[in-house]
């Protein structure tokens, strides 16, 4: 009798079941595994990026998600060491945080300081203070360095806080931030914050550079009575324009031939410059930094302020060895600036050092015959009191006539002699020993541009 052939049918079934089964089991654990997609290749709407979920694009439950820059590279390999000065480096860093500013994008921030040297919370509170338009930086002083501190930057905020950057070098010679350390609670974010500036547009940027480019160029010609003309006089005094051309001359600084200026900042009515120079044949270079405003967007872009203070320590290490105290324009206790030739001992004999100086002055001093100078004479502490008087009177009264022969009418001239009664410096040391670098810096006449 033949077998019924049922069960191996039935049999036959309950396999290709099975397969069946394993197979959709496996497809089913496959599709829960993190990056699968779906039959046609194609993530679905819940696995793409920013859609069907809580988090932010590139951040997610990936611990890494923050860590790469837009072009896809982690932050640990890119480098922002910067060759240059460390001016250089921070003025560049101020660019970006102005832009910062601007667009409350903190990101560029983040990217040119090194996101590896920001923690999480450094990073999210750039961006609020970004985002609130809290990173506007000082007009006048936008960074500074920070005395007694090596290596120490400073980001001078709007409302008077300041972020530090720590600089170091790398092994081969370039500059980079080190580390940030940014202000406490006086920066907590709130909803009164300061409303953004309106930026000015390309082409007054193209006039307040042709402003400052105007007034570079007529420095380094020498004639300060051409840079006047570009500058605001209630805010900025004949005496820095002469004492910026000698300080020129006596340098030998001309433009760099590339980047020369460059803009810190611009608003609709305030722009911020940096000027980069270099000594003839040094291959160094040094700066200055450059405020421009104007009262409105028709008005003309006017200098409102020169900051020296880099530009004079290359200066005085040029110059003068070093010395500082040796430079041709210090503050006024009256206000201001005044020019300061010197002497040397026991004499009231101009150099070839004082007459080019004083040359630059009465160019400066014909074009305004209205304006009046005082010249007052010093002397150190060597000699007696009647005879220091003399002296610094027949100091001060050399300069006048040489001014005078320069073209310089007397009556714009007053001079005054005091002997040794204001020094510049100590005539000696705290313990008593003289002190010859001070002595020299007080045989001088200073000239008060009292205009």
């Amino acid at each position: 009798m033949a077998r019924s052939k049922t069960p191996l049918i039935f049999f036959a079934v309950v396999v290709v079941l099975s397969i069946v089964a394993v197979i959709l089991v496996v497809n089913k654990c496959s599709s829960d595994q993190p990056g699968a997609t779906g039959n046609a290749g194609v993530a679905s709407d819940t696995d793409q990026p920013g859609k069907g979920n809580n988090t932010e694009a590139g951040q997610g439950n990936d611990p890494d998600g923050m860590t790469l820059t837009p072009d896809g590279k982690h932050v640990d390999d890119v480098s922002t060491a910067q060759a240059g000065t460390p001016e250089e480096l921070v003025g560049r860093i101020s660019e970006v945080t102005v832009r910062a500013n601007n667009t409350g994008d903190a990101q560029p921030l983040i990217q040119a300081l090194g996101q590896q040297r920001l923690t999480p919370d450094q990073a999210n509170k750039l961006r609020q203070l970004a985002a609130a338009s809290r990173l506007k930086l000082d007009e006048s002083k936008p960074f500074s360095s920070v005395q007694d501190a090596a290596n120490r930057w400073a980001l001078n905020l709007a409302d008077r806080n300041r972020i530090f950057l720590d600089l170091s070098k790398t092994a081969d010679g370039k500059w980079q931030v080190n580390k940030i350390t940014l202000p406490g609670g006086k920066l907590a974010i709130d909803d009164n914050s300061d409303p953004r500036w309106d930026p000015a547009n390309p082409n007054q940027e193209k006039q307040a550079a042709a402003t400052v480019h105007g007034f570079i160029d007529a420095i380094i010609k020498l004639d300060p009575a051409s840079a006047r003309q570009h500058i605001d006089p209630t805010k900025v005094s004949y005496a820095r324009l002469a004492g910026l051309c000698i300080i020129f001359e006596e340098g030998k600084y001309t433009l760099l031939k590339e980047r020369a200026v460059r803009k810190m900042f611009l608003r609709n009515t305030t722009a911020g410059w940096l000027a980069r120079v270099e000594a003839q044949g040094s291959g160094e270079s040094a700066m200055f930094a450059i405020n421009t405003k104007r009262k409105d967007a028709n008005a003309p872009w006017k200098i409102t302020e020169i900051n020296l203070d880099q530009l004079l320590a290359d200066y005085a290490n040029r110059v003068s060895g070093g010395d500082i105290y040796y430079t041709p324009l210090i503050k006024n206790p009256k206000g201001g600036d005044s020019l300061v030739i010197y002497f040397d001992l026991d004499s009231n004999n101009l150099t070839l050092r004082t007459q080019r100086q004083l040359t630059i002055v009465a160019n400066l001093l014909k074009a305004d015959k209205t304006k009046k100078l005082t010249i007052s004479g010093h002397t150190d502490a060597l000699g007696s009191d009647d005879y220091n008087l003399q002296l610094s009177k027949m100091r001060a009264k050399q300069v006048m006539v040489f001014l005078t022969e320069n073209g310089v009418d007397p009556s714009q001239m007053k001079v005054v002699g005091y002997g040794k009664s204001k020094p510049r410096l100590p005539n000696t040391t705290e313990d008593g020993h003289d002190a010859p670098d001070h002595r020299r810096a007080n045989r001088r006449a200073e000239i008060f541009l009292d205009f």
